[in-house]
């Protein structure tokens, strides 16, 4: 029995197409494997910051002002630190590309309210953290 944990043909995230170079620039296409495992990681973070159930950010209805703003923040973190497009991140959360540029517009100008910018620059961190460890497996890959 394999070990899931260091067998890298059933990892998801070494499963998933890189997003970066060797520069750290993202690839001009991302498949939507890839895209949906990343805004799954990043739905469960931010899930858990904000102290929401993660299956209620990519429910097809509203929810409460508490849940879209996670989910508003959720997008906005998988189109600012992967470099996801609005049509992928609105796509992995059940929404449009309108709806995910304006999450992104309203997080963008509350970022100047110190809870909130700590929240989100925490999960930052932790996306950024997740983005180098990728970058490193996918550079040792052959």
């Amino acid at each position: 029995m394999s070990n899931l944990c260091t067998d890298r043909a059933n990892d998801p995230l070494t499963e998933a197409r890189p997003l970066w170079g060797r520069r750290g620039s993202a690839f001009p296409t991302t498949s939507r494997k890839t895209a949906q495992r990343l805004c799954d990681l990043i739905a469960i973070a931010t899930a858990a910051a904000f102290a929401v159930p993660v299956g209620e950010l990519i429910a097809a209805t509203r929810r409460s002002p508490t849940i879209a703003f996670a989910r508003q923040s959720a997008m906005y973190l998988a189109h600012v630190t992967f470099g996801l497009s609005y049509s992928e991140v609105g796509r992995a959360f059940g929404r449009d590309r309108t709806t995910t540029a304006h999450a992104c517009q309203l997080i963008e100008e509350r970022r100047d309210d110190p809870a909130v910018e700590a929240i989100l620059g925490s999960l930052e961190n932790a996306c950024a953290t997740l983005r180098r460890n990728l970058s490193a497996q996918t550079q040792v890959r052959p």
